[in-house]
């Protein structure tokens, strides 16, 4: 989470949205844990059954973190599994669309 609110911060300004969305876990300890990080970027708290299903079934979600890249038309530019801070299938997305990490 803390790799995202980086991206969150570095990119707001320039039309990238994070958006998390969290099915999983208990909205409660969920908000404890993204307060004590840091996290301010939007964030779905969802544990709903219409919630779950449409995680696993319409965006393929078998497991978290699943990150998205979606484009500027609303398609999924890029999807992957984990999260690490020098993600090399982030960063090739992200020049594809303009965007570089700031150092």
């Amino acid at each position: 989470m803390v790799h995202l609110q980086r991206v969150h911060e570095a990119f707001a300004g320039k039309g990238l949205v994070v958006l998390g969305f969290n099915c999983s876990d208990d909205a409660a300890i969920a908000r404890e844990l993204m307060k004590q990080q840091g996290v301010n970027y939007p964030t779905i708290l969802d544990g709903s059954e219409p919630a779950t299903h449409t995680f696993f079934q319409r965006y393929w979600g078998s497991g978290v973190p699943l990150n998205y890249v979606i484009d500027r038309e609303g398609r999924v530019a890029a999807a992957w599994y984990g999260y690490q801070e020098k993600d090399p299938r982030r960063d090739e997305v992200f020049r594809k669309l303009g965007l570089v990490m700031p150092k």
